[in-house]
């Protein structure tokens, strides 16, 4: 008997068989097999339908067994009596049960529409991907025991390893023709090293896979994977190349039999999943969702929760009934509307500057109301809430809830720069989007189990928490600047961090929810959602502001974005700090302003007299759909088509950097230039400073600052003169 330590990267069905692949502690990639047994339950009308089809199921030759079983069809545990049927073959699942549920004695089909895979994994093996196991297998590597290894408290990612890639053809289609559009480029990354392979396209493919043999990594990272991986496999196939990325030796009629024998061993994983979760992310998402690392990279996160939820109901004896929709209640349209009000939002005094201000946030509120409340798809009725200690959602959510917050607080005993720190914000930023689609999904229609009432009320909840909160901290004697949702502004006259942490844990005594003083403003600033201040609108998440320790805080705002210019990310902060270096509000109003104006002021004379690096003013902007698609010719997109023009291969997600050099020009391939290609140091200065001062307007126009006074170009001692005359 053989033993290893390692940890799941892929587990498929194939050819009756589940395969798992294992990387050990000590680097050795292994690849396993475990018996799978295909099955699906039948819930009969009645009684004798039960033992009519009992005979007939049994006389199939495509079925193995029939057993008859007592299983949870619904969450409010109803039991009832279901034939349990193993097929023969994979083969005939599909059909057999789409036979077996047009059966007039048949009243439905249960774990029909989780995928093998899934049912091998919930049923049979019982641990989730990516994990951490002990296992002991035969001579003939079929597995005969594991235990999963408990690592919850592992900072850094499984020691799973990448490769990145990226191939180019001349084709100008959004996905190019395997046929018709040959490999023309393909850059490939390793670590810290990189290869441009060019030249003929058999000799590209041929380098390739040669560089894959060579590295061996279990991921392989490119954009659009499933496409891209399609495209490159059917392009090999078109031309007869015996070779493969796979881990396996096999025939050429083998390995170009299906996409996966030619991917053996090896996972494909889409680029923009792992930019946004890293390794460390996607392991989380895949432990959450007990899914193999390439589905859950793909899958939405409704449907990773789905998946999550039937896991969970398998384990305490239940049945998965076909995904169409979750609760559906009748009610009059006054119901509806007095049930969906979303979240509170306390309107908040605009265009004010408030000193000694704090941020009190409740800590993943909605996860906590539905744990605390025992909020559940089954325990929200039109008659109320029926509390229940196994109820299905605060189950879930609790177990993903505590391990976001256990990595949230622990990043911060590292330096933002360090492996752990992004490991840990890695993690607990993937688990926080799952949190945010398990109240959000509560609801939603293609949710298996979802219930619009229990969306609705955690919403009445949140809200009868705020408004509760606002009016404790108002007995105390403290002042509401602002509230939203989660979240509340509050300022006392000479209060300290010490008395708002006070007041902190007071509220969380009251609530029984967990709320932390977020941030401590010296001077705190609620902007209109216009530059106009006599557009007095709801100013949601759109503020500014310094912290005690000097550093400036905003929501909403240009240096907020990710297409902004660096230079006017830097402008705007240095204008807001120069704004409240002061130490009274009156201080801010007139000492503050001019001084913030007299920057502007430098900052603009800058611009005009090319004082600026060039790449301190480029602009990002991300390709959102392929570049045939687009019918106007936004600045991204001319500056895309100019790289095109240039034989740069773009394609739908590419982040395209570009430099202004002649906004008004009636070309507009004229107005921008890619940063690629940029070879200058003009750019147009008077497209900057209209950058500059829609910055400075957004900080400034409560205080009586409109970019408008500008239309004309103005320069030196007129532009001071005109701006203090607003």
């Amino acid at each position: 008997m053989n033993k290893a330590v390692g940890w799941i990267f892929d587990a498929y069905i194939q050819d009756e068989k589940a395969v798992l692949w294992l990387r050990t502690d000590d680097g050795v990639v292994l690849r396993l097999t475990d018996a799978y047994f295909s099955s699906f339950y039948l819930l009969p009308r009645n009684e004798d339908d039960e033992k009519r089809l009992f005979r007939l199921l049994q006389d199939s030759s495509h079925i193995k067994n029939v057993a008859l079983e007592e299983k949870y069809v619904t969450l409010e545990k109803e039991k009832k009596n279901l034939l349990h049927i193993h097929v023969d073959k994979m083969f005939n699942y599909g059909k057999l049960a789409g036979i077996v549920e047009r059966l007039y004695h048949v009243e439905a089909l249960y774990n029909t529409d989780l995928l093998h895979i899934q049912q091998y994994l919930f049923t049979q093996l019982g641990v989730a991907p990516t994990s951490k196991i002990a296992i002991d297998y035969t001579d003939e590597k079929r597995v005969t025991a594991l235990k999963r290894i408990d690592d919850f408290g592992e900072i850094s990612p499984p020691p799973f390893t990448s490769l990145l890639f990226d191939l180019h053809t001349d084709s100008v289609r959004r996905y190019p023709n395997p046929r018709r559009d040959p490999i023309t480029c393909l850059d490939v990354r390793y670590g810290q090293e990189a290869h441009a392979l060019q030249g003929r396209e058999q000799a590209i493919l041929e380098q390739f896979a040669s560089l894959v043999k060579e590295y061996n990594p279990d991921f392989l990272v490119c954009p659009e994977a499933r496409k891209t991986t399609t495209y490159l496999f059917d392009r090999v196939k078109h031309l007869k190349l015996d070779l493969s990325l796979g881990r396996e030796s096999a025939t050429l009629e083998n390995k170009l039999k299906s996409l996966r024998c030619w991917l053996n061993g090896r996972v494909f994983l889409d680029y923009g999943c792992i930019e946004n979760y890293g390794i460390a992310g996607l392991v989380e998402r895949s432990r959450f969702s007990v899914l193999p690392p390439s589905i859950a990279a793909r899958w939405t996160a409704n449907r990773i929760i789905d998946s999550r939820n039937c896991y969970e109901l398998l384990k305490r004896g239940h049945v998965i009934p076909k995904n169409m929709g979750g609760y559906a209640y009748i009610r009059t349209v006054e119901e509806v509307v007095n049930q969906d009000r979303g979240g509170l939002l306390l309107a908040p005094e605009m265009g004010v500057v408030h000193e000694n201000v704090a941020e009190l946030d409740f800590e993943s509120e909605y996860p906590h109301l539905i744990v605390h409340d025992g909020l559940s798809y089954e325990t929200v009725t039109p008659q109320g809430l029926s509390t229940r200690d196994d109820a299905l959602l605060p189950h879930v959510t609790k177990q993903i809830l505590d391990r976001r917050l256990w990595f949230k607080r622990l990043r911060r005993k590292y330096d933002e720069d360090s492996p752990e720190w992004r490991w840990c914000e890695q993690r607990q930023l993937s688990l926080k989007i799952i949190l945010v689609c398990l109240y959000g999904t509560s609801g939603c229609c293609w949710n298996r189990f979802g219930n619009v009432l229990c969306f609705e009320e955690i919403n009445r909840r949140s809200r009868e928490t705020l408004i509760k909160t606002k009016n404790f901290v108002q007995q105390r004697g403290f002042d509401i600047v602002y509230a939203d949702t989660d979240s509340l502004f509050v300022k006392k006259k000479y209060a300290t961090q010490d008395a708002y942490e006070a007041l902190s844990r007071a509220i969380r005594q009251q609530t029984g929810l967990p709320i932390a003083l977020d941030h401590h403003y010296k001077f705190f600033l609620l902007l209109p959602r216009q530059s106009r201040s006599s557009l007095n609108m709801e100013a949601q998440k759109h503020y500014l502001g310094v912290l005690t320790n000097g550093n400036p805080l905003t929501r909403g705002i240009e240096n907020r974005r990710h297409d902004c210019p660096r230079f006017i990310k830097k402008f705007q902060n240095k204008l807001i700090q120069i704004l409240f270096d002061a130490e009274t509000v009156a201080d801010v109003y007139v000492g503050g302003y001019t001084r913030a104006v007299n920057f502007v002021v430098e900052t603009v004379d800058r611009i005009m007299k090319a004082k600026i690096p060039p790449e301190e003013l480029v602009i990002s902007k991300t390709l959102r759909k392929p570049l045939s698609e687009y019918t106007s010719l936004f600045p991204h997109v001319s500056a895309a088509v100019s790289l095109a023009q240039q034989d740069v291969a773009i394609r739908k997600g590419d982040v395209i950097d570009f430099i202004y050099v002649n906004a008004r020009h009636r070309n507009p391939l004229r107005r921008v230039v890619p940063l690629r290609i940029y070879a200058s140091s003009y750019y147009d200065q008077e497209k900057y400073r209209s950058l500059v001062l829609d910055a400075a307007e957004t900080v400034l126009s409560v205080f009586g600052f409109a970019k408008q006074k500008f239309d004309v170009r103005p320069r030196g001692r007129f532009i001071q003169e005109t701006l203090f005359k607003m």
